[in-house]
């Protein structure tokens, strides 16, 4: 998140960063945590920002606590439905295991809590070919390579935004920065003209 980080912060925003454990922890568990450290900050105002399964974590997040600071919420690759790549991998031993607690109540698509907040919400997809589903063959459909766009809708987001980018490549662009800061700061991805790419939810 370094990338990302530092051109927040260029673009005006004073950012805090989680590290969080997706092996030994569920994204339930983590956003305990996460909102451990958000109290312990005493803002006025927070904005969140989750790249895939860090989305699922702020889901959880507002549905457990609602005594968190107003503000809007950008998301960046997070199926927030499940994933099918995840999923697939479960056969593989090894990932099986280091995946097996981010699939509870996450990556699984089961039990995942619904939108219950009033926060502006933008989506930032991602269309590339190849990415971390190459090795089974590809996403059957379009997607970020790990992601499929269509895992990343839903029907309260209020502005949806697809970017000719890779799933990892979210967080070392400067462009997806920019579309972020223009999210949290006017509630649109739209700058100056119409953005391409910008869709509601189907």
């Amino acid at each position: 998140m370094f990338y990302l980080v530092s051109q927040l912060r260029q673009q005006g925003f004073i950012v805090h960063a989680l590290s969080y454990d997706s092996v030994l922890k569920t994204p339930k568990e983590n956003a305990k945590r996460l909102y451990q450290k958000i109290s312990a900050l005493r803002l006025n105002q927070l904005h969140l920002i989750g790249h895939s399964l860090g989305g699922i974590m702020i889901l959880h997040l507002l549905a457990t606590f609602n005594d968190l600071p107003k503000g809007r919420v950008v998301m960046l690759g997070t199926p927030i439905k499940g994933s099918w790549f995840a999923k697939t991998l479960k056969s593989w031993f090894l990932i099986n295991q280091l995946l097996r607690n981010s699939m509870i109540q996450g990556l699984s698509g089961k039990d995942i809590p619904e939108w219950n907040s009033t926060r502006e919400w933008g989506m930032i997809a991602g269309r590339y070919r190849f990415g971390m589903a190459t090795l089974l063959g590809g996403l059957p459909e379009a997607g970020d390579g790990a992601v499929m766009i269509k895992e990343t809708y839903h029907e309260a987001i209020k502005e949806h935004l697809i970017l000719p980018i890779a799933h990892t490549q979210f967080l070392f662009s400067k462009e997806t920065a920019v579309y972020i800061a223009t999210f949290l700061n006017r509630g649109t991805f739209v700058q100056n003209s119409a953005v391409e790419g910008l869709n509601p939810s189907p």
